[in-house]
């Protein structure tokens, strides 16, 4: 039968803590009067992940498993969990119980009162320290470099409708930057605000390259405003350089001494432009390299197996 919600989660190494999560998103359910699924994507976890999903599903079998070929990465990991996803609506969480299953409820309230996007958004959350201040700090700057308007403080925690997420699956990108496809497919949406709590159990799996790399995705992925920032710059640039030709121009035709006489002022110059130069073609080349991807179109996830019917899983 198919299933009314479906909650989906990608799982990478969380031995640790997957029973922790799966029994918590069983007791939410299990006091809502909706027959539902839990699906799990193994994303090339290397220890006993998987293993535990298979004995849980025989004390509950709602439960979905999803199997990738190797670590594909936590945004490739939660698009295949959706891909796979049965339910009239979906809940597209992370199974580290920082998203907490106990906020389910509302967003399946919110959803039955006609929303069919209902984003769960922070208000606050555990974490300490540098990577606090890192979240924090991407939030608030992010808001301003991007061109389509995305809500602040939302992650991949959410519950999407049938028709949004039917939607969502035929956006053919491979960098993806979930929270802001969520806001660009439309339809009519609402939030729910929650804490965010801290791992139940091990360590967080997104390193600061992979979190660098999903704010990177983030960004070019909604915004021209990096290339427009150095075509203004490249602009500023040769008007001051016309500039400071004309005056030592007119400094000459009037006899004045023109020429420079210090070696650093020349260093720092060349010194300088080079080093903007260099930037402005990284920042092309990152643009580019994501054509690249696109072209070369490969799929965003392999399924090594699943538990889940070919013959009904939506891809």
């Amino acid at each position: 039968m198919k299933p009314t919600i479906s909650i989906v989660a990608p799982v990478y190494n969380e031995e640790q803590g997957i029973e922790v999560f799966i029994q918590a998103v069983a007791k939410e359910m299990s006091e809502q009067q909706l027959s539902w699924e839990l699906v799990l994507v193994n994303d090339g976890s290397s220890d006993a992940t998987l293993e535990m999903i298979r004995d849980e599903r025989t004390r509950h079998p709602e439960i979905e498993w999803v199997d990738l070929s190797r670590n594909f990465g936590h945004q490739a990991a939660v698009t295949a969990a959706i891909a796979h996803a049965r339910g009239d609506a979906v809940v597209v969480m992370d199974a580290d119980m920082q998203d907490p299953p106990a906020l389910i409820p509302q967003l399946i309230a919110s959803w039955q009162a006609g929303n069919q996007v209902v984003f769960a958004r922070r208000i606050d959350r555990a974490e300490k320290g540098l990577r606090r201040c890192g979240f924090e700090l991407f939030h608030k700057l992010f808001r301003y470099t991007i061109d389509f308007p995305i809500p602040p403080d939302i992650g991949v925690f959410c519950l999407l409708d049938r028709a949004a997420v039917d939607e969502l699956m035929k956006l053919p990108e491979r960098n993806r930057f979930l929270p802001g496809l969520y806001s660009w497919i439309g339809f009519q949406r609402a939030f729910v605000d929650y804490s965010r709590d801290d791992r139940a159990a091990g360590t967080p799996k997104q390193t600061f390259k992979r979190l660098l790399k999903y704010a990177i995705d983030g960004v070019l992925s909604f915004s021209y405003k990096p290339i427009r920032l150095l075509g203004g710059i490249g602009l500023c640039t040769a008007l001051a350089s016309f500039a400071l030709a004309l005056y030592f121009f007119c400094k000459r035709l009037l006899g004045y001494e023109s020429a420079f006489t210090g070696f650093t002022t020349l260093v720092i110059l060349v010194s300088g432009l080079g080093g903007l130069i260099l930037c402005a073609i990284a920042l092309v080349g990152e643009y580019v390299a994501r054509i690249y991807d696109e072209v070369k179109m490969r799929p965003g996830f392999i399924v090594k197996s699943t538990s889940i019917d070919n013959d009904q899983s939506r891809h």
